[in-house]
């Protein structure tokens, strides 16, 4: 009989090493797992004679954060912008900054060297314009029966279309103002709303911000919040009997933190236009409550335990807040109508921990 000999090579014994390691891992896998199914089910008997008392699990649908400080404000654009028409010296409002105004209300009186100037040029604008168009319309008759040149024709109608634009602007302008006999200009509101009044008064030249006036229904509390809760936010609390709620989520991103627009759900809310208020995030959850003593840490993971009959099941839970003396967890499980054990969880803890040693 012949015998065959295999040459040792450097190359089966790391073979052989690689596979007795994967071995000696799964083993130790198998046994890790066996450990943990053994601990999820305990019978009350092992807790010996030290009380045992159980409380409900409430189910809990929202969760509150920390406080956000919030800006009174409006969207941009929502403002209705009111222009000095000329060059003013001097302006002397006649209604309170954030005050309430009515439509055609006047805001301000106005005076300047330019007063007289601007109200001549809008009786000469007028003029020109009654006389480019008699001459547009004698002219357009000659044009359709060709008596005329398309040049001259095109030159002409430029001339009335020019006045017509002209006059369209400074009685665009006019809309915004009164002038009494005196030829006294004030300014008025051109909507119903809030008056807001530039801070920082420039020069008051031509085309230079007067006022807005915002509507009452624009006023929102936008907030800036992390990313990483934003789009879970059910609403905002300001007080007991304030709400507010998510009007509109920017869509760009500073960094780490987003910009939410808020506004009133009631009328119980004073906003101030301006003010700085703190607000508490409100985030929907699918989560429970429970009291903190039922939670206990067992091999780095939060657990509790939930009864049944007369053994008690271990579950790993998620903690992710707290509420009036209780802790918010969410879970794998279906815990509704379920109890958590409330008492002796120390010594719960110490039995899965000698399980565990063993």
């Amino acid at each position: 009989m012949t015998l065959l000999f295999l040459k040792n090579s450097p190359k089966i014994k790391t073979c052989q090493y690689t596979l007795f390691y994967f071995l000696i891992v799964v083993l130790t896998q198998i046994s890790i797992v066996n450990a943990s199914d053994d601990l999820r089910v305990i019978e009350l008997s092992s807790l010996g004679a030290f009380e045992t008392k159980f409380s409900e699990i409430e189910k809990a649908d929202e969760m509150k954060g920390q406080s956000l400080i919030g800006e009174v404000s409006y969207m941009p654009g929502e403002n209705f912008s009111v222009t000095f028409p000329f060059d003013v010296q001097q302006i002397n409002y006649l209604v309170k900054n954030g005050g309430l105004v009515k439509q055609g209300q006047t805001v301000a009186l106005v005076e300047g060297y330019d007063v007289h100037h601007f109200i001549d040029e809008y009786e000469s604008s007028k003029t020109l314009l009654d006389i480019q168009e008699k001459h547009f319309q004698t002219n357009k008759q000659y044009f359709e029966n060709k008596t005329i040149k398309s040049s001259q024709w095109i030159e002409i109608s430029k001339s009335y279309y020019e006045a017509k634009l002209n006059f369209e602007h400074i009685q665009h302008q006019m809309s915004f103002l009164h002038i009494d006999k005196n030829e006294q200009i004030s300014l008025i509101s051109p909507k119903d709303g809030i008056i807001q009044i530039p801070r920082s008064m420039g020069s008051k030249l031509s085309g230079e911000l007067a006022f807005d006036v915002l509507k009452i229904n624009s006023i929102k509390v936008k907030i800036t919040t992390p990313l990483s809760f934003s789009s879970n936010i059910s609403h905002f609390e300001m007080s007991s009997t304030c709400t507010l709620g998510v009007n509109y989520v920017e869509k760009i991103a500073d960094r780490f933190h987003q910009m939410l627009w808020t506004e009133p759900t009631s009328t119980n809310c004073k906003l101030t236009l301006g003010q700085s208020i703190r607000v508490t995030p409100v985030q929907h959850i699918d989560g429970y409550k429970i009291a903190k003593s039922a939670i206990f840490e067992f091999e780095n993971i939060n657990h509790i335990a939930i009864k049944t009959k007369e053994a008690i099941s271990v579950v790993p839970i998620n903690l992710i807040g707290t509420s009036e003396g209780q802790y918010i967890f969410t879970t794998k499980e279906n815990l509704k109508d379920e109890q958590a054990l409330i008492s002796s969880v120390s010594i719960l803890q110490g039995s899965l921990l000698d399980l565990g040693a063993e």
